[in-house]
């Protein structure tokens, strides 16, 4: 049985609308690089023993695109595709893992990019992605 013990915020960044804005925070940077969004989120210690990370994505209305965030190299780490959304509203938030392979140094380098049918994928706008918080959460042997 596994139990969740708790929960720790690490790094939040807001994305700004403004192409070449950076995040004030010490803890993570952030640039537009033509079709994504590039960030890096850094821990304030290396993952322990029965440690994991996860990004929180708060996604505003999207519509029927998708959100793809992979690591700076390429990697992917996940997609987010909401689906039963009404039109125009916020599409929640999302949980994504992050294995512990994509982290160097104690920092997340990542890329997040719109997904649209037909078109190129393009860096997401403040509205679409509002937020992304790097997470580790302990997990206990309940046996």
């Amino acid at each position: 049985m596994v139990i969740f013990a708790s929960t720790v915020v690490l790094a939040f960044a807001v994305l700004q609308t403004a192409p070449s804005a950076s995040v004030s925070s010490p803890m993570a940077q952030c640039r537009q690089i033509g079709c994504a969004r590039e960030m890096t989120l850094a821990l304030p210690h290396a993952l322990r023993k029965g440690e994991t990370a996860w990004l929180l994505v708060k996604v505003g209305a999207i519509g029927r695109d998708q959100i793809q965030i992979t690591t700076q190299d390429g990697r992917p780490l996940g997609t987010i595709s909401p689906f039963g959304i009404r039109s125009g509203k916020a599409a929640g938030t999302y949980t994504v893992p992050v294995p512990a392979e994509a982290l160097s140094d104690g920092r997340l380098a990542l890329r997040v990019s719109v997904m649209q049918s037909g078109r190129a994928p393009r860096a997401p706008t403040a509205k679409e992605v509002k937020s992304l918080r790097l997470l580790i959460r302990q997990f206990e042997d309940g046996s």
